[in-house]
């Protein structure tokens, strides 16, 4: 039998939905913020139903004070020879399939909250949906 000891997992699995979420065009939370002070870093297990949408979006931002206005989006890096650009970051699905993948972001152990938030790139004309989503979270 396996071990259900889960070494350096401090919080989860947590269920983000109750009940599956539509795609839209604008950014919409998923779940409820949550509480992630001390995590290095954080998983979102998505099972995606991407119906006639495309290009499903997910990113999270971070506050430095529970359900606090200022929500920061975490920056993609890009190193030039003379300056550091960043822009925001996402990860987008652009396999336009139904599937189930784990994603993960760093937080560096420096985050306190973090909340989850999804779109689609075009919404088909059945929109594409979130059917289950769960978070753990690590040293």
């Amino acid at each position: 039998m396996a071990s259900l000891e889960k070494p350096g997992i401090i919080g989860g699995p947590q269920a983000l939905l109750a009940a599956a979420q539509d795609l839209t065009a604008a950014w919409a939370d998923l779940g409820a913020e949550l509480t992630v002070t001390g995590a290095r870093t954080i998983a979102l297990w998505t099972t995606l139903d991407i119906n006639d949408s495309i290009n499903a979006r997910v990113r999270l931002l971070v506050k430095w004070e529970n359900a606090g206005a200022d929500e920061y989006v975490l920056p993609i890096r890009t190193v030039g020879a003379s300056a550091v650009l960043v822009e925001d970051e996402y990860i987008e699905f652009n396999v336009d399939a139904d599937q189930q993948m784990i994603l993960s972001w760093d937080l560096d152990g420096l985050v306190f909250y973090a909340q989850f938030q999804v779109q689609a790139g075009v919404v088909g004309a059945t929109a594409g949906q979130i059917d289950a989503a769960y978070v753990t979270t690590g040293l």
